[in-house]
């Protein structure tokens, strides 16, 4: 290695002066990891404001744990919780709930309190006053203000949580107190293996950009490995408030726009042509005509994109939100003969085999992001509750992969659990199908090549997921060879991460 890229392979050290051998001892070196869809910095700017609610589920008692802080923090102060999970969104959280929510958190404090999958959430009356929130205020595209007796209950779900989150919530914290958070998660995903990431920053609660803290971290010396990071937007309004490509550094990249399609699968929100157990079609954040208006149009946000020569990142759990990103593609290819952007379809929990000749059609501009171990294991019952016969071959990963369509494996944190995002846990899910027969199993070589050279394929970096000349020297060193380690003993520590190296430089 010289200069952080790989300069010769099966050399011959003794012909090199001054060079530094490291010598791995039986260990093996593999092209370092990326996380294709990851979100540390939206973590690390809520973990600033975070109560430790311990792994507790119930909304009433995070309450309690969210209201003891609010009354140590200064006025005006955000706080935030996490982790509850219920079995009805909709119906789960009343009036009276929230009444107990805002005795709790006082007048003062503004709350939001995110489910488990950062998809749901549950805000005081003083975020919404802060918010304009009120009974008058409309749905969002792709979201829901719950409301009972015409009145919000404090339940938003979805892009709803934008309302809040965009004006009450991110904007009042610092990056000082950021900072620390950020730094802690990065620390702890260059341990995994993970040589890079592609950042969303952003989810339907809201938009918790930060890039300029990333470049920051860098210039001191403090990340640990490549950010990779997109635009999260919601309509053409505000397409264009990006940072461009201009401001790239060594480790840190502009990575195109994330568009919240539809929702959480795991909630019965993934945008279905036919209704699932709870009598409904999900939530649609887009759609492909101008009934919500032009902005929302998903042909005219493509056309844009494309005209902008953007990369462009979807969340698509149900066949209609698939089918609506895929005919808008095929119509900007048919248009112009080629893609200008590189297109990656998040989740794809419902896709039918027609839609994924489709994809196989559109070529290499069009990438499968995947997430075994959240959608095999963490939300197979979710899936199971809310979609019944519909869920037996949701998740085709095999299937994806054996079309040639390009698999860009990740983690999907904060949705997912921390110890579920090893690779070597997404490893053991996806080569064991998660003891499922309805998940079809995929090789250790699919597993490599999704987290190298598919995992780069959804950024912008052509000379890196490769041990090549001419390849930044990224590298991730385990103990063994994980060709030779039975798939279901992959583990966090089987076999464990011995170091990581970004630009030929040890990390960890």
């Amino acid at each position: 290695m010289e200069d952080g890229v790989v300069a010769g392979i099966d050399i011959l050290p003794y012909r090199y002066r001054n060079v530094e051998i490291v010598d791995l001892q039986g260990a093996v070196a593999y092209p370092g990891f990326n996380d294709s869809h990851v979100h540390l910095i939206s973590m690390a700017v809520a973990g600033s404001i975070l109560v430790d609610t311990g792994g507790e589920t119930d909304p009433t008692e995070i309450a309690k744990m969210v209201g003891a802080r609010c009354q140590e923090v200064p006025k005006g102060t955000p706080v935030m919780g996490h982790g509850f999970v219920l079995q009805n969104y909709d119906t789960d959280w009343g009036l009276d709930d929230l009444e107990n929510l805002d005795q709790a958190t006082g007048p003062d404090c503004p709350v939001m309190i995110a489910d488990q999958l950062g998809h749901s959430y549950i805000v005081n009356s003083a975020a919404m006053r802060l918010s304009n929130l009120d009974a008058s205020t409309p749905d969002p595209p792709g979201g829901k203000i719950v409301k009972q007796d015409g009145k919000p209950t404090g339940m938003l779900r979805e892009t709803a949580g934008a309302i809040v989150g965009n004006v009450a919530i991110f904007p009042l914290v610092k990056d000082s107190a950021v900072k620390p958070y950020a730094i802690g998660l990065m620390k702890k995903w260059a341990g995994m293996g993970y040589t890079s990431i592609v950042e969303l920053m952003g989810g339907p609660m809201g938009r918790t950009m930060r890039p300029e803290l990333c470049r920051e971290l860098e210039s001191g010396g403090l990340l640990p490995l490549r950010m990779n990071y997109a635009y999260t937007f919601f309509s053409l309004d505000d397409i264009e408030g990006y940072s461009t490509a201009g401001d790239d550094t060594e480790l840190v990249h502009f990575s195109g726009l994330k568009l919240f399609v539809d929702g959480a699968a795991g909630q019965g929100g993934a945008w279905t042509t036919w209704k699932n157990e709870l009598g409904n079609y999900g939530l649609n954040a887009v759609t492909t005509d101008d009934s919500y208006g032009e902005k929302y149009n998903i042909f005219r946000i493509l056309e844009k994109s494309e005209a902008l020569g953007l990369d462009m990142h979807y969340h698509v759990g149900g066949d209609k939100s698939i089918d609506a990103v895929l005919s808008a593609i095929e119509a900007e290819k048919m248009k112009k003969g080629y893609l200008a952007g590189t297109h990656t379809l998040y989740h794809l929990g419902l896709i039918t085999d027609d839609q994924i000749t489709r994809m196989q059609e559109l070529g290499s501009s069009v990438i499968a992001g995947v997430q075994p171990s959240l959608h095999w294991e963490l939300l197979k019952e979710a899936t199971q509750y809310y979609y019944g016969d519909h869920a037996k071959g949701s998740y085709p990963y095999r299937k994806i992969r054996d079309a040639g369509i390009t698999l860009a494996f990740n983690s999907d944190y904060a949705s997912n659990k921390v110890e579920l995002c090893w690779p070597t846990e997404i490893m053991r899910v996806a080569l064991t199908g998660a003891g499922n027969p309805d998940n079809q199993p995929l090789t250790m070589r699919d597993m490599i090549e999704g987290f190298t050279v598919g995992g780069y394929a959804t950024t912008r970096e052509r000379n890196v997921g490769k041990l090549h000349i001419g390849y930044k020297a990224d590298i991730v060193v385990y103990e063994k060879d994980l060709y030779s380690v039975p798939p279901q003993e992959l583990s966090q520590n089987n076999p464990r991460v011995l170091s990581t190296w970004v630009g030929g430089r040890r990390v960890t």
